[in-house]
C-alpha cells in the first residue's frame, strides 16, 4: 500500500523556496543599498551645501569689509579738510565770530553731500573737542539730554586713536526727536602738525546695506544671516525686535564657542545648522544659519527617483532570479517526475540532462540503479519463470501412478487371459503415450501429436473401462500443423473420464473438436457426464485464476486443470488459457485458447 500523500504546503517546493529566499535576500539587499545610497547622498549633498554655503559666508564678510572699508574715504576725506582742521584748531590763529560761522556752514554743507551720496548713510557728524557738533543735515538740532562724551563710541573712538571703532547696533538718540537703530563708525580727527585730537567723526549706518548683504547670500528660503560683535552681543538680525524682545532666541553660547574653537565644523541645533565667519576688520562675527529642509530641496524626488530605481533593479533581478530559479529546478524537476516512474513499473533512465555537474551525477547513479533493479528484475522474472516451468514439467511428467499400474495390471491380465491382441494394442497405445510426452524434451508439439497422444490414452482407458465410454475427435486436419503445448488435452480427458462418466450409469461420450476462431486455434473437450453445478463451477473457475501461493490444496479436478491453465499462459499470455461450461446432469465443456502458429513460440 502507498504511503499517504503529503499534503501541499506554502512554499513546499524546492523552485518556490529559492524564488522565496532569493526575493527576500535581493529585496533585503535593495533596500540597504537604497537606503546607504540615499544617505550617502544626502550627506553628500548636505556637505557639499554647507561648504557652499561656507564660501558665501566667507564672501559675506568679505563684502562687509570692503563696504566697512569704503567709509575709510569719507574719513580721509573729513579729516584732512583744511576748514575743519581751521574750524577745530589747528590754525595759529584763533578764529573770530564771523569766519568761524563761515567755516562752519561750509564744513555742514560738505558733511551734508557726504550723507546725501550714500543711501545707506543715517547721519555724519563731528564732534571738536572744543564741544562743537556739526550735523550733516540741516535743521536738526542736538539732543540736549545726551551726554556725548559718555558714548561707547566717543570714549573708543579716542582710546584707537588713529583706528575705527565700529559699534554694536544700537538705538541713536544724539539728533532730539529722532531714535534710529543705527551702527555708528567712529574714529578721531587728528591734526596734522602734531598728532593730537582734534575731534570725533561720527558715521551712523543704516541698516540697510547690511540687511541687503545679509539677505542676498543665504541658502534656501528659510536660511538667514546674523552678526554678533566680540562680546557677543547682537550687531544685526533680520528680526531684530523679535530677538531684543526675546520672542526669538538664537544659541549665541554656542556659537560663541564654535568662534572660541575656531572649528570649520558647524554647530547643528534640531533641524538648523549654524556657521560662523570672523571679521578680521570689524571684529564681528558673522553666522550663517541654514535649515536641514532647505539644503536638499527635492529630497522627496531624490527618495521617488531611488524608489523606481530600486523597484526596476528589483524587477530585473527577479527575473534573472527567476531564470536562474528555473534552471535549477527544471532539471530536478525532469528527474522527479523520471523517478516516479518507477510507482508505475516503467523504471524510464534520464539519459543526457541539462543540469549542473551534482544534478548530473545524480541522474547518472540513477540510471545505474534502474538499470541494476531492471536487470535484477529480469533475472528475477527468468528465475520465477524458470522454477514454474520446472514444477509444470515436474507435474506433467508425473503420471498418474494409478493409471499406469491399473493399465500394466490390464496388460498382465489379458495376457493370462490369452487376449493377446488386446495386449498388443494396449502395450502399443501405452508406449505411443511415453513417446509423445516424452517428445524428445520438447514443449511444444504439433497440434497432431497431440491428438495421437491423447487418443492413445482414450484407447487405453477405453480397453480399461470396456463399455463406460465412447470418444469421437474432430479437429479440422488444417490444425495439425499448428503448435499447441504437449499433454495438454490429456488431463482435460481424464479430468472427463473420473468426475464426469465414470459415476454415470450410462454409456458416456467424450467429443474432442478443434477450429480455429479469429487468429486462435480453439481445443474443446465436451462430456455428457454428471456435470457441475453453479457453485462447483465457480470455484472451479476461481481456482484457475487464483495464483498458486494463494490457491488451497484442490481435488485433482481443480488441479489438472489448473496446471493446463498456468502452462498455457505461462507459454503463451495472459489473454490464453482454459474457459469452462457446465451443466449438473448434462456435462461439461473445456474450452482451450491457444495462438494460431506454425513454429515454437519463444517466451
Amino acid at each position: 500500500m502507498r504511503e499517504r500523500e503529503l499534503s501541499p504546503r506554502p512554499f513546499g517546493t524546492l523552485d518556490s523556496r529559492i524564488y522565496a529566499i532569493f526575493t527576500l535576500l535581493i529585496f533585503a539587499a535593495i533596500f540597504i543599498m537604497q537606503l546607504v545610497s540615499f544617505r550617502f547622498t544626502m550627506n553628500t549633498v548636505r556637505r557639499s551645501t554647507l561648504d557652499n554655503n561656507r564660501a558665501m559666508l566667507k564672501q559675506l564678510v568679505f563684502q562687509m569689509d570692503s563696504y566697512i572699508t569704503s567709509m575709510e574715504q569719507i574719513y580721509r576725506a573729513v579729516s584732512e579738510d583744511e576748514d575743519i582742521q581751521l574750524l577745530f584748531g589747528d590754525g595759529a590763529d584763533p578764529l573770530d565770530s564771523g569766519d568761524r560761522e563761515r567755516l562752519t556752514a561750509v564744513v555742514h554743507q560738505r558733511l551734508n553731500n557726504y550723507a546725501r551720496t550714500r543711501e545707506d548713510i543715517s547721519d555724519i557728524l563731528v564732534l571738536g573737542y572744543n564741544g562743537e557738533i556739526i550735523p550733516s543735515e540741516e535743521g536738526v538740532r542736538i539732543n540736549p539730554w545726551t551726554t556725548v562724551r559718555d558714548k561707547a563710541w566717543y570714549t573708543g573712538a579716542a582710546e584707537a586713536f588713529d583706528r575705527t571703532v565700529v559699534s554694536s547696533s544700537y538705538v541713536q538718540n544724539l539728533i532730539q526727536d529722532r531714535y534710529s537703530w543705527v551702527i555708528s563708525l567712529s574714529r578721531a580727527i587728528l591734526s596734522r602738525e602734531d598728532r593730537r585730537i582734534l575731534g570725533i567723526l561720527l558715521v551712523d549706518l543704516k541698516f540697510k546695506r547690511i540687511n541687503e548683504l545679509c539677505r542676498s547670500l543665504t541658502v534656501g528660503k528659510r536660511g538667514y544671516n546674523f552678526i554678533l560683535d566680540r562680546e557677543g552681543n547682537y550687531v544685526f538680525h533680520p528680526t531684530q525686535q523679535l530677538v531684543y524682545s526675546s520672542i526669538k532666541e538664537e544659541p549665541v553660547k554656542e556659537i560663541m564657542a564654535l568662534v572660541e574653537s575656531r572649528s570649520e565644523d558647524p554647530y547643528q541645533e534640531g533641524d538648523r545648522y549654524f556657521m560662523t565667519q570672523t571679521s578680521d576688520i570689524t571684529g564681528w562675527h558673522v553666522v550663517s544659519v541654514v535649515y536641514d529642509r532647505d539644503i536638499v530641496t527635492d529630497w522627496q524626488s531624490v527618495q521617488g527617483l531611488y524608489s523606481l530605481l530600486g523597484l526596476v533593479m528589483f524587477l530585473i533581478v527577479g527575473l534573472a532570479t527567476n531564470r536562474i530559479t528555473s534552471g535549477i529546478t527544471k532539471p530536478i524537476k525532469k528527474l522527479q517526475g523520471i523517478m516516479q516512474s518507477v510507482d508505475t513499473g516503467e523504471f524510464r533512465l534520464v539519459g543526457n540532462i541539462m543540469a549542473s555537474d551534482e544534478i548530473r551525477e545524480l541522474a547518472r547513479e540513477y540510471d545505474i540503479m534502474v538499470t541494476r533493479i531492471r536487470e535484477l528484475m529480469e533475472a528475477n522474472t527468468r528465475e520465477q519463470e524458470l522454477k514454474r516451468k520446472s514444477d509444470l514439467k515436474a507435474l506433467q511428467a508425473q503420471i498418474n501412478p494409478h493409471f499406469l499400474y491399473n493399465t500394466l495390471d490390464s496388460i498382465i491380465w489379458m495376457g493370462e487371459m490369452g487376449q493377446s491382441e488386446k495386449v498388443v494394442q494396449m502395450t502399443s497405445a501405452l508406449s505411443k503415450l511415453f513417446r509423445i510426452s516424452i517428445s524428445k524434451g520438447r514443449e511444444l508439439i504439433p497440434i497432431r501429436d497431440e491428438i495421437e497422444h491423447v487418443r492413445s490414452y482414450l484407447t487405453i482407458q477405453e480397453m480399461r473401462y470396456r463399455d463406460k465410454f465412447t470418444y469421437e475427435i474432430d479437429v479440422d486436419p488444417d490444425l495439425y500443423e499448428m503448435i499447441t503445448l504437449k499433454i495438454t488435452l490429456q488431463p482435460l480427458v481424464e479430468n472427463a473420464i473420473y468426475h464426469g462418466i465414470k459415476e454415470t450409469d450410462y454409456v458416456g461420450l467424450i467429443t474432442i473438436s478443434g477450429y480455429r476462431e479469429e487468429g486462435s486455434v480453439i481445443l474443446e473437450v465436451r462430456d455428457n457426464g454428471q456435470g457441475m453445478n453453479e457453485t462447483q463451477l465457480a470455484d472451479l473457475i476461481r481456482g484457475l485464476e487464483t495464483p498458486p501461493e494463494e490457491r488451497s490444496i484442490r481435488s485433482r479436478q481443480g488441479m489438472g486443470v489448473h496446471n493446463v491453465h498456468e502452462r498455457i499462459r505461462i507459454y503463451f499470455g495472459k489473454e490464453y488459457g482454459l474457459t469452462c461450461e457446465s451443466t449438473a446432469g448434462e456435462g461439461t465443456l473445456i474450452r482451450v485458447r491457444i495462438p494460431a502458429a506454425e513454429q515454437e513460440v519463444t517466451i
